[in-house]
């Protein structure tokens, strides 16, 4: 594909919340100042003219780029069959336009308007236009400043991205999906940003994409007549954690963006992600010849022992089941059966403690925006196993016995406690009284937000009804047991309304034995409200990790709860 790109972009204006656009270019850097670490890389492109210089002669700072290759030209890449590398294809078909503009003449007269141009270049053109565009006087890019035919030198450059990166004052996030469009209001018609193109743009769907955007202290994204800053980015594009500067992730928030993306060669996946821990990165040995499944063994090894957050994760969420809108076929509505459109990673045979399954919990519970974190030590891990030692909440016995109302089939209307007519038009806590397994007393359990007066009836009953069956696992439940809650804020207030929410990879299966890793709690860093533990379903002499369960006010709802004696899970 062919890059598009026009030099007086549009902008959004923070003060006013409206798009404007720049007459000139927008010069936003001046002298950028080296990094404070002192790294420069080993080779850097010089804007003026374009030529390579060595990285240790140039005095001030740099910017990075982060594209997806894909817009490098017809088809992207293409392999030399003579000399087996691989080679870009780039036909000098990539368009720079140049507005129109008015000049007044040296003498008297009128002035004269210079119609818009047009300028077809390679790769390299369009990379030199943004840089002089936006004052960038040196950059670093992978096809320029690396040697893809020396593999010591791209050997030891990959081995060295997080340093790349992360000492760049700003990297630019080239993506020519991003761009204006006319939109029709009943105030008018008005110009916006269509940031849908930066969230389903191929640089979204890149494993290196990843790393670098995660590496970079600021990030500036250009379109074809666009620009939006990182800050802005996160606002207007939902980038989240993506554009989040200072960067924070854990294990779980790069896994969630990492599982659901592609790389061309895929020992890549590895490489990409062991640079955004450099202690991991030491322990890798950049080869492509490396069986991929060892090398992917080993670096979610090495990945689990630095973060267990690794765990955190449970069904497909909207991120996911949005990237396989395309798949067909009958599907179970709370769980995604049909794989006949796979997230990428689902096609390599992983342990099931890597989250392959399911996916990862972006943040903490709620609107927090806070990692999920655990001080839990007692594990280790040997090849595909990983081995626990913690006190379970087991599933109870024959929990179809304890549960009168069908799992598979939408509650009755009739079966819901009767509410006024006066308060149908809002939406309504429905809770349900229960006896949980090893607690002295009682418990109030949340059981679903609902809007008795709403069109989508059944909807609401299946969806009180699936979150029942997941209950049904651990606790008895009685359809008459169910009642409005009248005064939530009072209960949430003294933590005894208690949101007791299981997510699984995988269909209920009431004749297997499950177990909620009581002893390995992770906790939101910037909300107390919640904890999170993984939930494992016995499969022969071994285990498999099927979840998380996340339970709010944890320390009051266990307060009165006998915990079972600790065992050894081994979880493949």
């Amino acid at each position: 594909m062919y890059v598009t790109y026009e030099t007086n972009p549009y902008f959004i204006d923070q003060a006013s919340f409206t798009v404007q656009r720049h007459t000139q270019p927008p010069k936003l850097f001046s002298t950028l100042p080296k990094n404070p670490n002192e790294f420069m890389p080993t080779k850097l492109v010089r804007i003026s003219d374009m030529q390579v210089v060595d990285g240790s002669t140039v005095n001030e700072g740099y910017c990075a780029l982060s594209y997806s290759w894909s817009w490098c030209g017809e088809n992207g890449i293409k392999d030399d069959i003579q000399s087996g590398k691989t080679l870009r294809v780039d036909n000098g078909k990539h368009k720079i336009i140049y507005p129109a503009k008015t000049v007044r003449p040296k003498s008297r007269g009128r002035k004269k308007t210079i119609s818009a141009k047009v300028k077809f270049v390679k790769f390299e053109g369009v990379i030199q236009q943004i840089s002089k565009d936006f004052n960038i006087k040196y950059i670093w890019y992978d096809q320029m400043c690396i040697d893809q035919a020396d593999m010591e030198e791209k050997h030891h450059e990959i081995s060295r991205m997080h340093q790349i990166y992360s000492s760049a004052s700003c990297t630019i996030v080239l993506v020519p999906e991003l761009r204006t469009e006319m939109w029709s209001h009943n105030m008018g018609t008005y110009r916006a940003i269509r940031t849908i193109g930066l969230s389903h743009s191929d640089w979204m769907k890149r494993m290196w994409t990843l790393g670098e955007t995660m590496m970079s202290p600021k990030l500036l994204f250009v379109g074809q007549d666009t620009y939006m800053s990182g800050t802005t980015a996160i606002e207007w594009a939902s980038l989240g954690a993506l554009a989040d500067k200072p960067s924070q992730w854990n294990a779980a928030t790069i896994l969630y963006y990492a599982h659901a993306r592609g790389c061309t060669k895929e020992h890549d996946r590895v490489f990409a992600l062991a640079n955004l821990y450099p202690n991991i990165m030491e322990r890798i040995t950049i080869n492509y010849d490396q069986p991929i499944l060892d090398l992917l063994l080993l670096f979610y090894k090495l990945l689990a022992q630095e973060d267990l957050s690794i765990l955190c994760f449970g069904r497909d969420g909207e991120f996911y089941k949005d990237i396989q809108q395309s798949t067909s076929g009958s599907q179970n509505r709370m769980y995604d059966t049909d794989r006949t459109n796979p997230i990428p990673i689902r096609k390599y045979d992983l342990p099931s403690w890597t989250g392959v399954a399911g996916q990862h919990e972006l943040y903490g519970g709620g609107t927090s925006t806070g990692l999920w974190k655990s001080t839990f030590k007692n594990y280790s891990i040997d090849g595909r196993f990983m081995k626990v030692h913690c006190t379970p909440i087991w599933s109870i016995k024959d929990p179809r016995s304890t549960i009168n109302i069908d799992p598979f089939t939408a509650i009755d209307l009739k079966d819901l406690p009767y509410l006024p007519e006066e308060k149908h038009d809002s939406y309504n806590t429905l809770a349900v009284n229960v006896q949980f397994p090893g607690c002295g007393n009682p418990k109030v359990m949340h059981a679903r937000f609902h809007k008795p007066s709403s069109e989508n009836q059944e909807l609401y009953r299946t969806l009180i009804t699936e979150r029942m069956a997941l209950l049904s696992l651990f606790m008895p439940i009685y359809k008459e047991q169910f009642f409005w809650v009248e005064n939530q804020s009072q209960l949430d207030a003294d933590g005894t309304f208690t949101r007791f929410v299981p997510s699984l990879t995988e269909e209920i299966d009431y004749s297997a034995k499950y177990a909620i890793l009581y002893g390995i709690s992770f906790q939101d860093d910037k909300n107390n409200k919640e904890k999170m533990y993984p939930i494992v379903r016995q499969d022969g002499d071994y285990y498999k990790a099927v979840g998380h369960c996340l339970i709010s006010d944890a320390e009051i709802f266990f307060s009165d709860y006998t915990s079972s004696p600790e065992q050894t899970f081994i979880i493949h």
